[in-house]
C-alpha cells in the first residue's frame, strides 16, 4: 500500500529502514548512556469495517499488552475532526525485564471516497520516562506536519 505521506522528521532523529516492524516510517534518537533507543514509528492500515477510533486505540491497547509485562493507560483524548476523528492516549510500558518506557500514540482517520477506502494511521513516540518528556514537543511537532498528499490530477 502507497500512501503520499508528507511529515518534517524533528532535529536529533534520524530515519531508519523500518524492517520487519509493520511500519511504513521508523526514526530513531540514540541517547548516550541509555540502553533504550527512543523511536517514533508510522503504520497504517486499511479499514474498511465501522469500527470507532476509540475501538481502533482500543485495539493497540490490546495488542501490546500481549508483548509487555505490563501496561497502563494513563490519559486518552479525542483528536482531530468529526469528518476524521483520532484518538491520542499516553500509555506505560514494562518490559520483560523490567524496563519502564512510555508511548504516545496517536491514531488518525484518512476517509477515503468510500467507507471501505479508509486508512488509520497510527504514529507512536516510545522512550524512557524522563526521554519522552524531553522528546515530546518534537513529536507534537511531528504530528502537527503530518499531512496526505493530494492528488492534481496528473499521475504520479
Amino acid at each position: 500500500m502507497t500512501l503520499p505521506l508528507d511529515f518534517v522528521i524533528p532535529d536529533g532523529w534520524t530515519a531508519v529502514d523500518p524492517g520487519d516492524s509493520g511500519a511504513v516510517f521508523v526514526a530513531v534518537h540514540p541517547v548516550p548512556g541509555e540502553e533504550f533507543t527512543p523511536n517514533i514509528t508510522v503504520s497504517v492500515q486499511q479499514r474498511p469495517d465501522e469500527a470507532s477510533v476509540d475501538a481502533i486505540a482500543d485495539e493497540a491497547v490490546e495488542r501490546l499488552a500481549r508483548t509487555s509485562a505490563g501496561l497502563d493507560v494513563l490519559s486518552r483524548r479525542d483528536v482531530g475532526d468529526p469528518a476524521a476523528p483520532g484518538v491520542m492516549q499516553l500509555l506505560r510500558l514494562r518490559t520483560g525485564e523490567g524496563t519502564e518506557l512510555i508511548q504516545t500514540q496517536v491514531h488518525l482517520t484518512v476517509p477515503g471516497e468510500t467507507p471501505e477506502d479508509r486508512l488509520v494511521l497510527e504514529l507512536a513516540c516510545t522512550a524512557a520516562p524522563a526521554t519522552a518528556r524531553r522528546l515530546s514537543p518534537g513529536f507534537q511537532a511531528f504530528v502537527g506536519s503530518l499531512h496526505v498528499r493530494q492528488h492534481e490530477g496528473t499521475p504520479q
